[in-house]
């Protein structure tokens, strides 16, 4: 008896309720699907179906067995995907959905790089800050920025994210040293990130694994978009709550300097970081595993902007 053959016609025809239906699927004559079932029960000495004129229903024993057999499939199945999988050139277009401000500053550099090194990929970058549902959007992997993703979903870290406050030396040139207490001030120099869901940052000291405190801030300017807090932080409006990969370059550029500088930000009672998300699935594609990999190197450990 070829066991493996039997064992997938069993499953059919459990799925199905019917050996006709079966054949009709697998391609056979029902007597072949018959005599697969009647083998494996003579072999098991036990009865796999109740067969009655309204169709099949698995017995108590043929519950048991169908649950074994199922992840028996499906675990040769991914034995062979993942073999065949090796010999695999990764082609086909790739859809990566990415937060608008990362996207253009961690992710675009790279991408005529990526392209020459595998000619046989395409790639469709959508921007989006929001939160997408990547099974119905068709979207390969995603960029996200927060703590840890939904479990149903792969995901994997890609950088640390500390957020810091930035004020421009104009700005500071006009000011005292600024104080976390400030920010509670009602003429508070404060500019506000709208996204923020709450009334205010959470704080701790940096590196000290405190618990994160709730700060309320008070404001008079806010934007939904880090990029544009950049810009007006930059231009000596007050003081910017930003990521570190989006504040590094003015800071190394002198264009912005840390206030505050014994305390780190979150949006989450949480540490954030860069995560890269996928559907969960038996066998990850080749052109996601190429492109993931991709950007972990050109990111690195510590990420660029880190060193």
């Amino acid at each position: 008896m070829n066991y493996f053959a039997a064992i997938r016609t069993f499953v059919s025809a459990a799925d199905l309720g019917s050996f006709s239906a079966a054949a009709k699927v697998l391609n056979i004559e029902t007597s072949t699907v018959s005599r697969h079932v009647t083998h494996l029960e003579d072999d098991l000495h036990v009865s796999l179906f109740n067969r009655s004129t309204r169709g099949l229903a698995l017995t108590e024993a043929g519950i048991l067995f169908y649950s074994h057999a199922t992840l028996l499939l499906e675990q040769w199945e991914h034995a062979r995907s993942s073999t065949s999988a090796l010999n695999q050139r990764p082609a086909g277009l790739l859809r990566i959905s990415v937060p608008c401000a990362y996207g253009r500053l961690h992710i675009i550099p790279f991408v005529d790089e990526f392209l020459h090194r595998h000619p046989d990929i395409s790639l469709d970058i959508i921007f989006n800050d929001d939160i997408q549902d990547l099974i119905e959007t068709h979207i390969d992997l995603s960029v996200r920025i927060g703590t840890l993703p939904d479990s149903t979903m792969h995901a994997r870290k890609l950088a640390p994210q500390r957020r810091y406050a930035w004020a421009s030396p104009e700005w500071l040139a006009r000011h005292a040293k600024p104080l976390l207490a400030d920010c509670q001030k009602e003429d508070s120099p404060v500019l506000m990130f709208s996204r923020l869901h709450g009334d205010g940052w959470y704080a701790r000291k940096e590196n000290s694994g405190d618990d994160w405190v709730r700060v309320p801030v008070n404001f008079r300017f806010s934007a939904n978009d880090d990029e544009a807090m950049l810009l007006a932080c930059r231009d000596g409006a007050g003081i910017a709550i930003l990521p570190d990969w989006l504040a590094w370059k003015d800071e190394k550029n002198q264009r912005l300097q840390r206030v505050m500088t014994e305390w780190e930000f979150s949006m989450f009672h949480a540490e954030t970081a860069v995560w890269i998300v996928y559907p969960s699935k038996k066998i990850v594609s080749s052109k996601v595993r190429t492109f993931i990999d991709f950007i972990v190197e050109k990111t690195g450990i510590p990420p660029y902007w880190c060193r």
